[in-house]
């Protein structure tokens, strides 16, 4: 990602593709992890991105100058999150009563993954369109 970002690519999209190639492969092939190793690797990944997610939102209500940024990253949390919790439940690398205690309230995204990927890619557009002004 480092790599990529030094190539001119935007770091919050580059985030945003891996948080839905991530999705992707929970969604598809969360039966590879019903094995012990599994459930322990869904639950560190499951609590790991709920902090990360928290941490993010906190962010938002002070940073103004990179809002839209965090904004676009925490809606694609919303998605791997979603799908993190559910295939945790289906192998049971969490419980009911843990989800509930992680207290997330609503994380039901208000956008779709096509929409993230263009307002993460946005302002590098903008920066092509004001170089050619």
């Amino acid at each position: 990602m480092n790599e990529k970002v030094k190539q001119g690519e935007l770091a919050v999209l580059l985030s945003v593709r891996c948080n839905f190639a991530l999705k992707e492969i929970v969604d598809e092939y969360w039966y590879f992890f019903l094995n012990k190793d599994g459930i322990k690797i869904f639950k560190e990944l499951t609590l790991g991105f709920v902090e990360v997610y928290r941490q993010l939102k906190s962010e938002a209500n002070f940073q103004s100058s990179q809002k839209d940024e965090i904004y676009v990253f925490i809606e694609s949390l919303k998605h791997q999150i979603q799908s993190l919790i559910r295939a945790s439940l289906r192998i049971n690398a969490l419980s009911e009563k843990e989800v509930d205690a992680l207290e997330l309230g609503d994380i039901t995204p208000q956008e779709s993954e096509t929409v993230l990927t263009f307002l993460a890619s946005k302002k590098k557009w903008d920066w092509v369109y004001k170089n050619l002004a």
